[in-house]
């Protein structure tokens, strides 16, 4: 099957050849094989594992789409990056930095804005190599 990754800013994967993609599905993770029935799938932030070659390439995304149509997986997510690109230590300074104006008292959208900013520091941290 085929796999796109992309993000409003750039593409990450074209036309990838998979043999499977894990995503982070908005009730639980998802696990598309060939054959996969067609669907639109609201992912989550969380962990995007794509295994070509019997390789894994792991990435973190935010919330977004997955459309699975005729062996072609697209995902369009907010933000997107491989865990390779991944600083570590960016990602400590942006936990640090949602924590502190979590620990304020804030409007409701901006306490999403910094819970969602939150949970994706942990998971870029989780993964970065």
């Amino acid at each position: 099957m085929t796999v796109d990754i992309v993000t409003p800013s750039k593409r990450l994967v074209e036309g990838a050849q998979a043999e499977s993609v894990i995503l982070p599905g908005s009730r639980g993770q998802l696990q598309v094989l060939p054959g996969h029935a067609d669907m639109l799938a609201m992912l989550a932030t969380g962990v995007l594992k794509l295994v070509t070659d019997g390789k894994t390439r792991t990435f973190v995304i935010s919330y977004g789409f997955a459309d699975i149509t005729k062996g072609k997986v697209t995902v369009l997510a907010e933000t997107a990056e491989e865990s390779v690109e991944i600083d570590k230590s960016r990602a400590v300074t942006a936990q640090k930095k949602a924590e502190e104006a979590l620990a304020h008292t804030l409007t409701d959208e901006n306490y999403k804005k910094y819970q969602l900013k939150l949970q994706r520091a942990l998971v870029r941290q989780q993964v970065a190599h």
